[in-house]
C-alpha cells in the first residue's frame, strides 16, 4: 500500500515544482527552500516512524526527546550548507530559513489533517496552523540568523552552529511538551508570542 504522506507530498510538491521553471533569481531560490522544507518534513516523518517501529519508545517520549532533534537538524542542513558554501547576504539567508520552516510546517499540518483520527474544529485547526507554522518559522529563523554571524567569523563556525541548533531543539521540545500537556493553549501561544517580536525586531534592524 502506498504511503499517504508520500502521496500528499507529491500533491503539494508537484504544482510548486512547476513554478521553478517560471520564477527566476531570488524568487526561484526561495521557492526551492520552501520545497526543501516540505521534503524534509516527509523525510523526518520516515525517520521518526522507523525509530518508533524499532524501539519501545512511547509516542510522547519520541515527540519530546527525539523528534525535535531529527526535525531541527534536517531543517538546518540546507541553511548551514548555503551559509558556508555560498555565503549569501543576510536577508537572503533569513528569508530562505523561514521558507524552509514554513514548507516544513505546511507538510506537517497537511499530514496531521490526513492522519488525524480525532475530529478537528476550525478553531483548533487555525490555532494548530499558526502555532506549528510559527514554531518551525522561529526555529529555522534563529538558525538562519546565527548562520549570518557564524559564516563570517571562523571562530563561531562550529560553536555558533551547535548553539543555534541546540536552542532550536530545546525550543521545539518545550513546544511539544506544552501542546501535549493539560494546557495546550500555552504551547500554541509560545511560538506566536516569540515569532511576532522577532520579526518586528529584524524588520526594524533591516531598515536601520
Amino acid at each position: 500500500m502506498e504511503s499517504p504522506d508520500l502521496m500528499l507530498f507529491i500533491c503539494l510538491a508537484a504544482p510548486l515544482s512547476m513554478m521553478l521553471f517560471v520564477f527566476k533569481g531570488k524568487s526561484r531560490a526561495i521557492l526551492g527552500f520552501l520545497l526543501t522544507g516540505i521534503f524534509m518534513c516527509l523525510f523526518a516523518g520516515e525517520i521518526d516512524g522507523f525509530i518508533l517501529s524499532r524501539t519501545n519508545l512511547s509516542v510522547r517520549f519520541l515527540t519530546v526527546n527525539v523528534t525535535p532533534i531529527v526535525e531541527e537538524i534536517l531543517k538546518a542542513l540546507p541553511i548551514v550548507f548555503i551559509a558556508f558554501l555560498i555565503k549569501p547576504d543576510r536577508q537572503f539567508l533569513l528569508e530562505g530559513a523561514i521558507a524552509v520552516g514554513v514548507g516544513f510546517a505546511t507538510m506537517e499540518n497537511a499530514c496531521l489533517l490526513l492522519n488525524s483520527s480525532v475530529a478537528l474544529s476550525v478553531g483548533l485547526t487555525v490555532a494548530r496552523g499558526f502555532g506549528a507554522g510559527m514554531l518551525h518559522g522561529v526555529s529555522t529563523l534563529a538558525v538562519g540568523y546565527s548562520m549570518t554571524l557564524a559564516s563570517k567569523d571562523k571562530k563561531l563556525s562550529f560553536t555558533g552552529t551547535v548553539a543555534a541548533l541546540s536552542t532550536a531543539i530545546i525550543y521545539h521540545s518545550i513546544y511539544n511538551i506544552l501542546v501535549q500537556s493539560k494546557y495546550p493553549a500555552l504551547g500554541i501561544l509560545m511560538p506566536i508570542l516569540t515569532f511576532i517580536p522577532i520579526v518586528l525586531a529584524l524588520r526594524r534592524k533591516s531598515k536601520a
